[in-house]
């Protein structure tokens, strides 16, 4: 099976140019159809795998004060300075840190602190507002694809009146890198056109996101729903840790 050039630059994650440079030095080799160029996925796996070989290994980091980096993003969310949350963020993502620790141990405490400060009068409802749309943002940017087979199909959302959307967006997030394949579906999902979808993905696990007791009942009677048409689904529960998400996850996929 053969894929464009421009295609195959963008699954090496190069410019089409450096792509280009590489077919006219014989690294890559390439077909050329009419105007453009084609290139066989052997080929193209056969110069990846010498570059992962030819690439030294990124250095790792050692997070040693997790308190200190969750106040430094703490801080720059809840100032409006985005270029500095996404730095911090990213400096750990790119040193080779697990995206489920950057978001259970960096991004959930952050937030936390954001919240603590609304009712006392200490963050205004812009102020908390303005940091939890940033933070989809940082966790956007964390959601990258993994390479490998992926483990399964998840569906993310939160039941009916759940209108918390932050939680089931990190719950996606450390979902994906820990291989699945992620539908998010964002919150307040009703029930009914929720197990139409997961059948329709064929999700191996459906996840209800909670984040308050009265969500409960709702979150529950969706998961009856979804589990009379054989559908596994996990329902999450205040104080629950993303890494206990993973941990009941990982068994229902392939």
């Amino acid at each position: 099976m053969t894929i464009s050039l421009q295609q195959a630059a963008e699954h090496l994650g190069v410019h089409y140019q450096t792509a280009y440079r590489w077919v006219r030095e014989g690294l890559l080799p390439a077909q050329k159809v009419g105007t453009a160029y084609v290139v066989a996925e052997t080929d193209l796996r056969a110069l990846e795998t010498a570059r992962a070989r030819s690439r030294p290994a990124p250095a790792t980091i050692r997070v040693r004060d997790w308190s200190r980096h969750a106040a430094r993003l703490h801080d720059a969310l809840l100032a409006g300075d985005e270029p500095a949350a996404l730095a911090v963020v990213s400096r750990l993502r790119d040193g080779g840190v697990p995206v489920l620790d950057v978001v259970e141990r960096l991004i959930v405490p952050a937030m936390r602190q954001v919240g603590a400060g609304w009712p006392t009068g200490g963050v205004s409802i812009a102020q908390e507002h303005r940091a939890s749309t940033a933070c989809q943002r940082l966790l956007t940017d964390l959601n990258r694809a993994v390479p490998g087979r992926p483990r399964g199909t998840a569906v993310v959302t939160t039941p009916p009146g759940e209108q918390h959307a932050l939680p089931a967006l990190m719950a996606a997030t450390v979902l994906r890198a820990a291989h699945w394949r992620v539908h998010h579906l964002g919150a307040d999902m009703p029930a009914d056109d929720l197990a139409e979808f997961a059948r329709e993905v064929g999700a191996n696990v459906v996840v209800l996101s909670v984040t308050h007791t009265g969500a409960y009942g709702p979150a529950e009677q969706a998961a009856q729903t979804l589990r009379s048409q054989h559908l596994d689904v996990l329902v999450g529960r205040p104080g629950a840790t993303l890494r206990e998400l993973v941990e009941r996850a990982n068994p229902l996929g392939r």
